[in-house]
């Protein structure tokens, strides 16, 4: 299977959030506004995206792969989003101690994890089902 797929579309979906959290820091809206989730939502439209390219450009795929091919997207999501939050971090704060980082950098990791893996789960699933070849 072809690897740049999941790489460039995770790295794109990764710039994306990351422009997405800069205009929000901009807006000044409060810590708990609803606008928050739509970086999840980001991300499951970029897996759908890998996930949908993949099954273009391959036939007889299982649903093992394209989930291995749409964790990989994810990774690399999370790999922007965390290098971004670092320097976003050590930017706009006030160098505060390390442990604020620390908790900035866990709730970074869980979230785009859990939410990654919900999303590659779904989206396997999804096209599995419905993109079979009926012979």
């Amino acid at each position: 299977m072809n690897k740049k797929i999941s790489t460039r579309v995770g790295l794109i979906t990764g710039l994306m959030i990351m422009v997405f959290i800069l205009v929000l820091r901009n807006l000044k809206l409060p810590e708990q506004s609803p606008l928050v989730f739509f970086q999840f939502l980001l991300l499951f439209i970029g897996i759908i995206a890998s996930c949908l390219l993949l099954y273009r450009y391959y036939a007889d795929i299982k649903f093992i792969d394209a989930f291995t091919h749409c964790i990989k997207t994810s990774i690399t999501t999370l790999m922007i989003v965390i290098l971004g939050n670092t320097i976003l971090y050590f930017i706009f704060s006030n160098q505060g101690p390390i442990t604020n980082y620390t908790f900035v950098l866990m709730k970074t990791i869980f979230a785009y994890t859990f939410s990654g893996l919900l999303s590659s789960f779904f989206t396997s699933f999804l096209f599995n089902t419905f993109t079979k070849y009926k012979k």
